[in-house]
């Protein structure tokens, strides 16, 4: 970006997610202690609504100072079953999932990218913790208290780092991105929040002012833990392929919609994990 410009971002995307684990005695509820309960499956489907504003200041010719405020809804559907795949009335009841809708601000990011020269960039800043989280899920889960897994922050102030190259060779180019969250402590909770990489890389190409890219996109998140214990919805590895197009329709506007397509995932943990096809709409405003 040039020297005092400003640039406006508007990103919305949507994208189900299932995971599932096996749920054993003595752990999953005190009324193990008095009443039998064999090894059954909780099973989540989450729906999730994402979206991003994104206000881009150029600080000077070589950077750029940029504020993310992220806003998501998180519509859950939850379903119990036997290790054979038949349903099940947990005695327990729903004390540990339930199907709600939830919604709320993230964690904001307050971030500098720098120009390096012949296509890089990199970038460094904070995650400031505006999300809501929740009370220790495992410790009340083991005395059957209601809880709730669904999170929308770190609770912890995190060092966030990116890097980015792109180089153009006529109408065709190519790109490739990085950006990684690094929380370094627990919160008040006893809530040490995942660390989480993201990368993409893939051919561009440029027809006026029509862009589109095919990248190869893959995530990397591990393990979160409450008092060092595993938190049951985190640690995975996914990557896929991402296609993008962007438009100039009106002058200062540009329009990106996007897909993804997951090829691969695997856990980390002893649960299972599918991202399905996401979509996304970009909307950027130049001023």
């Amino acid at each position: 970006m040039t020297k005092g410009a400003w640039r406006a971002i508007l990103a919305a995307a949507y994208g189900q997610f299932e995971t599932s684990h096996v749920a054993t005695c003595p752990d999953v509820a005190p009324e193990c202690a008095t009443t039998p309960i064999p090894p059954h499956e909780h099973h989540v489907t989450l729906d999730l609504y994402h979206t991003d504003l994104i206000v881009d200041y150029g600080a000077s010719s070589r950077v750029t100072a940029s504020l993310r405020l992220p806003f998501d809804v998180k519509d859950q559907t939850v379903r119990y079953t036997t290790l054979s795949g038949e349903p099940f009335v947990p005695p327990y009841g729903d004390i540990h999932h339930r199907s709600e809708t939830l919604d709320g601000v993230g964690d904001m990011q307050l971030t500098g990218l720098v120009a390096l020269g012949a296509g890089f960039q990199a970038g460094a800043g904070i995650s400031i913790p505006t999300g809501e989280t929740v009370p220790n899920p495992i410790e009340l889960g083991r005395e059957g208290l209601t809880h709730e897994h669904i999170q929308f922050g770190s609770g912890t102030v995190d060092p966030v780092v990116s890097a980015l190259w792109s180089g153009s060779f006529g109408w065709l180019g190519a790109v490739a991105a990085a950006d990684g969250q690094f929380p370094l402590y627990e919160n008040s909770h006893g809530f040490h929040a995942p660390t989480t990489v993201r990368w993409a890389a893939g051919p561009t190409a440029t027809v006026g002012t029509t862009g589109l890219s095919v990248q190869y996109a893959g995530q990397y998140q591990s393990i979160g833990r409450w008092n060092g214990e595993i938190d049951e919805g985190t640690g995975f590895v996914n990557g896929g392929i991402f296609f993008r197009a962007s438009f100039l329709p009106w002058p200062r506007f540009r329009v990106a919609p996007s897909v993804y397509f997951e090829l691969y995932s695997k856990s980390l943990s002893d649960q299972a994990f599918r991202q399905n096809t996401t979509f996304a709409l970009t909307l950027t405003r130049f001023f």
